[in-house]
């Protein structure tokens, strides 16, 4: 953000890195909030997915509006997000549909699992809609930020110590998910493998938990590399304040040295 922006144009940046940490939150806790709920209301046993929560209580109860509450928020934001560039808003806004269509279409009612679920709208595309919103997260961490936010980091003192935070941000939080994505699949093609266990459930978790703790690393990201960057242009005007062009007593116009990335 320039120094002369306005205060609307403040108060839509702050808005927006608001928002970024409230995803990162959300993503982190209310998927153990959900199960912790089930838990403490009915003193239901880990379910073998996050999904599941959505039949656990007769009526939905608490479990399902915190897990809808999750899919809805995050469904919003993800839509609602304007990326670095264009490719940035595609990959969010396409993973912000998905997130939408878990909520619209649960998964398929089996009453020898949950006595009280009521099948619901086309539960064969939830399978499909909770993968695809799994896969626009992977690419979103790998493509993370994409060129402007290189470019910008290359104007800072060391870039390459920059570019080395957030390949170690990127790496993380992507190896997390993409163990979630693949083991997501192999659940879904041989579903009576340890079906016993709720390890599906950590899986789902691990995909979540690496893609807020993205979010939240990227904006103490942003938010280092926006002191740097006022710092270097403070450096720098006091340094030269002005100067001449030859021949003439005109200032030559300044160049802005840094913007701070939104």
């Amino acid at each position: 953000m320039a120094a002369n922006s306005g205060f609307a144009d403040q108060s839509i940046t702050k808005t927006y890195r608001r928002l970024r940490y409230l995803v990162s939150v959300a993503l982190i806790a209310l998927p153990i909030l959900t199960a912790v709920s089930a838990f403490l209301l009915g003193r239901h046993e880990l379910q073998p997915s996050l999904s599941d929560y959505y039949f656990v209580v007769r009526d939905g109860g608490l479990p399902r509006t915190i897990f809808l509450i999750f899919l809805a928020f995050l469904g919003c934001v993800l839509f609602a997000y304007r990326g670095l560039d264009e490719w940035d808003n595609l990959i969010h806004n396409a993973a912000g549909v998905f997130s939408f269509l878990i909520a619209l279409f649960p998964m398929h009612c089996d009453l020898t699992e949950h006595p009280y679920c009521v099948p619901g709208l086309f539960p064969f595309l939830h399978l499909p809609s909770a993968g695809l919103l799994f896969l626009f997260a992977v690419i979103s961490v790998w493509y993370g930020g994409g060129p402007k936010l290189k470019e910008a980091l290359s104007k800072l003192p060391e870039p390459k110590g920059w570019f080395l935070r957030l390949s170690k941000i990127k790496y993380w939080s992507a190896t997390l998910m993409t163990i979630g994505i693949v083991s997501f699949f192999v659940h879904a093609l041989q579903p009576e493998f340890m079906s016993g266990f709720s390890w599906i459930f950590w899986i789902e978790y691990a995909g979540f938990f690496g893609f807020g703790l993205y979010w939240w690393r990227l904006m103490l990201l942003v938010n280092d590399a926006n002191k740097s960057g006022q710092q270097m242009k403070s450096q720098v005007e006091r340094l030269e304040p002005y100067s001449i062009v030859p021949g003439s007593e005109r200032r030559a116009p300044k160049t802005e040295l840094w913007e701070d990335i939104p």
